[in-house]
């Protein structure tokens, strides 16, 4: 009798314990975000970065995505534009780009287009990937692009945005 009743003791602290770490597995885990966690990119915001002049805007949330679009203009002529969309999916939020030279023709196939994976978000930044956007104040963006240089490294390009009225 006393066998058993050692053997019930060391399963139900077993039990126990493998309860809390279950417990404390899933309370470390970070929540996904949704999109109303990335409300505060909305906007028309205008600024300058990679040698030119640039232009982003980006939609409320509506039918479980926000809208962006970039424009990239240098000495005086449109170099490309991006359209963009933030969804989320069973993995978390993904920001997806499509590059379009100044006469709409795209660089991507039909069928693809650049994604970047969620990093993390706090109540000012958000970073997908090799892009990071960041609001210091309700007027100002900061939108950092990490590109992959021809030797193998990689470049970081700072774009200063101001918000703007549309006229």
């Amino acid at each position: 009798m006393r066998n058993k009743l050692c053997v019930c003791s060391v399963l139900i602290v077993l039990m126990a314990c493998s309860a809390q770490l279950y417990a404390e597995d899933e309370s470390s885990q970070a929540a996904i975000p949704t999109l109303e966690s990335f409300d505060w990119l909305v906007g028309h915001w205008r600024g300058k970065g990679m040698g030119g002049d640039c232009e982003e805007t980006w939609l409320p949330e509506s039918g479980g995505s926000m809208l962006g679009t970039f424009k990239f203009v240098k000495d005086d002529k449109v170099n490309f534009f991006e359209m963009m969309s933030i969804t989320v999916d069973s993995i978390g939020p993904a920001l997806r780009v499509k590059h379009f030279n100044a006469d709409m023709t795209g660089w991507e196939d039909k069928a693809e287009m650049v994604t970047f994976r969620y990093d993390s978000t706090s109540s000012s930044q958000v970073f997908f990937g090799g892009i990071k956007f960041m609001k210091p104040s309700r007027d100002s963006l900061l939108i950092s692009v990490s590109f992959k240089t021809k030797d193998g490294g990689t470049k970081e390009e700072l774009i200063r945005c101001r918000r703007v009225d549309i006229k």
